[in-house]
Formats: C-alpha cells, structure tokens, sequence
C-alpha cells in the first residue's frame, strides 16, 4: 500500500521560464515545489482555458517531463500516469520538475515563441502540484534584453548576465492561468479611467502606425462600458494584449486583462478599425460580465474536464450585444454602422435552421462538443449563442426600454444582477436572472426571454425594432436560390442548408459542382453562370462529382430570402427618435477614423 503524503504547513511552489533561446520555439520550465512530507508528488496541467469552451490537451506539447532534488543533479523517479497528470517522488518533501514546452501556435489561447516575441497563456505551461489550488506561485521569467515583459500579474524586473529577469507573484493557481505573458519590443499606449491605469501593448506591427487616437478611443469605451454598471472599475489596473499578424481574428478575456488577435492591417482602414474596438470593447466587457459576473457553475473552474453551463447565451451573447453597442455609445461609429453591425447577426440567425433545432440553452451546454467543432451540419443543427445571443439581447433591451416608457433597460438587469450575486461573492443561477429581468421590467419580458433561450429563436424583429424606429428590410430577395455554401475559392460543397432546395434535391457536402444546365463552372464562374440559366420554381440540372464518381441531380430553385438591413426609418416619430437615441447614445453623425 502506498504511504499518504503529508502535506508540509507552509508549501512553497516556484517556477522558472526561460525563452533566452526563443529561435528554439519552446518555454524552458522549471517547477520548484516544497510541500511534502515524505513519499511522491502528483502534478497536473489544465486542458482547457477559461472563455474558450474546448478541451485543447496541451499537454500534447510538453517534452518528457523528469524530476530532481531541488538545486541538484540528482534524478528522481517520475512518471506520467494521465494524459495531464506526472507523479513524482520527493526528498525532503521537496521536488524539481524539469521539461520544455513547445511553442508555436500564435492564438490568444495557446504559446508561441520566436525571434522576435513570446506570448503564452500558463495553462500551457504550469505544472501545479493537485491539490494545492489556493497555494501562491512565483514565477520568474527570464528574457532577451530590449524586450518588454507585459503582464497583469504584479512583477519585479531586473537585468543581469546579459538578459533580463522577472519575477511575477501569482496568488494562487485561478491568478496564475488568468494572466497570460507577452514579451517583446512592443509599442504601448496608456490612459487612466477614474484614476484607473489601463495600457495596451500592440506587437507584431511591424511598421504599421496605430491611429493616433487609439488610446482616447479606448478610454471612451472603458468609460463607456464602465457606465453599464454604474459602480467603480472592478479592476485596480487593465492590460490589452494586442498581438498582430498577416491573418487571424480571436480574444480572450481575463480578470485584469485580455489578449486580442487580428491581421496588422485591420488598423489602416475605417471597417478594420472599428472591428478593432468593437473586440477590445468585447473582451473589456468581460471583465464584468464573464470574469466576475457569472454563472454559480462556474463560479469555481475545474482545470481538468468540461465545465458545463446553460448560459453561455448570457455570458456571450449578451457581451457579443454590448461590444458594437459600447463603441457606438462611445460615439466611435454612427447609427447605420451600428445597425448594420447588428443586421449580420440577424441575417446569421435566419440563415442557419439550427436555431429551431437546438435553444439557445441547449447550444450553451453543448458548446465544447458543437460550437468549437463545427461541421457541415453545425449550422442545421445547433446555433451560435454569441450572434444569436445577442439578437436575443437586443430583443431583452427594447422591450425593457418600451415597457418601462424608457425609464429602464438591460443595463439595469446587469447592475440587479450584479448586486445580487457578484457583490455577494456568489455565482448566479436562471432564478437570479429572472428576478433581476422581473424587478426591471416585469414578469412579461422574463417570459419573452425565457422563451426566446429555451425553445427555437424567432423573435418578432418587425414589431421589436419599430419601439426605436428602426425598419428590418430585406435586399436582393427573390433571385434564384439553392441554400448551399461552397469551401473558399472553390465548388465543393461546404455547406447544405436543411429544407432548402439544394438539400431537396440530393446536394451533400463534400459534392463538387462541375455543371449547370451542362455549363461548365468554376468558383469564379459559378454565380454568373447560374444567374444566367435558373429561375425561381423551374427546375435545373446540376452535374456533380461525389466520392469519384459522377452524378445528375435535379434541382428547383427557390426565392432568395434576401440579406437583412436594419434602417433608421426617417418618417419615425419624435418618441421613436428619442428611443432610438438613448438606446445608441452618442454615435457620431458620421464616422471618423484617427
């Protein structure tokens, strides 16, 4: 029988990150722990990050993992006993972990290394003794000279032997893994807020000039998300990670900080721009919603396995709905931009079946298994709870405001919420929401709520939209369509829309489409060619190549739904322009681009 550790009164855990070689793309980790007494030690890596709902096995990138007696030689016995699990012997109760982990996957989630930057998340890269949650770190990295060390845990730099050292102070393992580690020759932007430092470090420019106005621009939309909640900043100080590159689009939210991820360019034209702060605005918004505010299911995260929740409809479509909405209260965007930020999600909602198919609710507890697995059928079959979420939202916020004659909206839904729950230190369950929506608005507008995340999506938007005076109208409807999406610079089928002609008629994905009424197609022929043979209800013959062998479908087109415009009507009505602009508050009457 194998003798119980016993665990030491004052555990001490240390780590050492070396990326002074960063041509080699690997994290040198060493992990110091003292702790116990007398047999071994077992030590786990996480396998998911939190704001990212996919187990990632990160282990897969750590090398042999070996063990010695701290500050010597002496080789211990160690072994890997789960996917993300090594036990180790001890001496003296005390044991040195040594091994590498690869890095080079520039995500905001993930590590990467190289000559000219290191970016990691801890999840990655710290072995944390099991058990030992609450027990404080430090973590001292060593780096080239000339970069900067940019983190939102508290840090103590120094330069020594030619490269530079620092140290950060990890409270315990939940502070450790929400604070991810940017080193570089980064450019930095700073501004307070109420007195509160705020920073943003931009890497990987690579010459490309930010706007000049960038750091008010983010301090108009910390102010403005601040405004949400009406209490003070819930943060001490704020670091936006913004890491640059030739492609790519993500962010990840943490308690004081948060990684953003987008092409270099986006920041020389007006749209990229935008989008730019609509996902600083995002990711900022989290810091509320998400990060503090959330739900009593993951109010304490398990590090190893899926952490389910039926509220990733709130988490991020409600989030997803106040990114854009914060940048146009921040009179960084007109109302038609804002409107037509918001008609992608409406037209992404009515395209994809799958929202009478899986709730909103449903998809939330299927996100680890859905969402970040998409297929050919994802759209059929489940909904996207960030766009959806946030049409919902918008629906939640209007019938608050119309009920109430304006007097109330979802902003004060979340400052109930997070009175009742955050401020009491607790996470928040459907009978919280229900009473923060019932107290603000009625009993009514919970019901529309309750039926819009718990049974299919298909909310009246006509009649929603009028309260602000807003039309939803439909362009280029009543062409010839067939419901199917193709792979990118291609015809082979990506994508059949259930119950749409395509579908009907036999299409699958993975077909590749050779022919139209026998023309021959390309990808940049395709839609020429069949505009200029298929009419709604005639039928057309379309020739295919599946699995190696060719086929002849027959297929009826149908009407085009049309792509979704959300207008500011001009014939709307002095109450309905007042709705409307205290829903959007101060967007510009045009838009500008530092």
């Amino acid at each position: 029988m194998r003798r119980r550790a016993r665990i030491l009164a004052v555990p001490t855990l240390a780590f050492h990150i070396d990326v002074t070689r960063p041509a080699d793309r690997e994290l040198l980790v060493r992990a110091t722990w003292t702790g116990t007494e007398g047999g071994e030690a077992e030590f786990f890596l996480p396998t998911w990050t939190p704001g990212s709902y996919l187990l990632r096995e990160y282990a897969r990138h750590v090398s042999t993992v070996r063990a010695f007696a701290p500050g010597t030689e002496d080789e211990l016995p160690c072994e890997k006993i789960q996917k993300n699990r090594w036990r180790a012997a001890t001496r003296g109760g005390a044991v040195e972990l040594r091994y590498r982990v690869y890095a080079h996957e520039l995500t905001v989630r993930t590590a990467d290394v190289d000559a000219h930057h290191a970016y990691w998340n801890h999840t990655c890269a710290l072995l944390w003794p099991v058990g030992q949650d609450r027990t404080p770190a430090d973590i001292v990295v060593d780096h080239p000279l000339g970069w900067r060390l940019c983190c939102s845990l508290q840090h103590e730099k120094l330069e020594e032997d030619g490269r530079a050292r620092c140290t950060l102070r990890a409270a315990d393992l939940d502070d450790a893994l929400d604070a991810p580690v940017l080193i570089g020759d980064t450019e930095r932007r700073t501004w307070s807020v109420d007195g509160v430092p705020h920073a943003i470090e931009l890497d990987g420019l690579e010459g490309v000039a930010p706007p000049p106005s960038m750091a008010d621009d983010l301090r108009a939309i910390c102010e403005t998300a601040q405004a949400v909640f009406g209490e003070e900043l819930p943060y001490e100080s704020y670091l936006f990670q913004a890491l640059f590159c030739d492609q790519g689009y993500g962010g990840l939210e943490h308690r004081n900080s948060s990684t953003l991820l987008m092409p270099r360019t986006s920041l020389t034209t007006e749209k990229g721009y935008r989008e730019f702060l609509g996902l600083a605005a995002h990711e900022l918004f989290h810091a509320w919603n998400v990060k503090r505010l959330r739900p009593a299911e993951l109010w304490s995260y398990d590090y190893e396995q899926e952490n389910y929740t039926r509220m990733l409809w709130l988490m991020e479509g409600w989030t997803a709905y106040y990114d854009d909405l914060l940048v146009a209260r921040a009179g960084l965007s007109t109302q038609s931009t804002y409107l037509a930020s918001m008609a992608k999600n409406v037209q992404g909602m009515r395209s994809a079946p799958g929202r009478f198919a899986l709730s909103l609710e449903e998809s939330s507890f299927d996100a680890w298994i859905r969402l970040y697995r998409p297929d050919e059928n994802t759209r059929n079959s489940s909904q996207n709870y960030y766009g959806n979420g946030a049409v919902a939202a918008m629906c939640l916020d209007l019938g608050l405001r119309r009920a109430t004659g304006g007097q109330r909206s979802l902003d004060d839904v979340l400052r109930q919420l997070w009175r009742e729950t955050y401020e009491q230190q607790r996470g928040y369950e459907l009978e919280d929401v229900r009473r923060a929506v019932t107290e603000v608005g009625g009993s009514e507008r919970f019901e529309e709520l309750r039926e819009m995340v718990a049974g299919p999506l298909d909310p009246a938007l006509e009649d929603v939209l009028s309260y602000v005076g807003v039309r939803l109208e439909t362009r280029d409807d009543g062409k010839p369509f067939l419901g199917i999406a193709f792979r990118a610079n291609s015809t082979f089928v990506a994508s059949v829309t259930r119950d749409e002609p395509a579908f009907r008629g036999g299409v699958a994905p993975g077909d590749e489409l050779l022919a139209v009424q026998q023309l021959r197609v390309t990808s940049e022929s395709w839609q020429t060619v069949f505009a200029a043979v298929a009419e709604v209800g005639a039928p057309v013959e379309l020739t295919v190549a599946r699995r190696g062998v060719l086929r002849t479908l027959e297929v009826t087109p149908a009407a085009n739904p049309g792509r979704v415009q959300l207008v500011a009507d001009e014939d709307a009505t002095p109450a309905q322009q007042e709705a409307r602009a205290a829903w959007l508050g101060a967007t510009r009457a045009t838009a500008a681009h530092g």
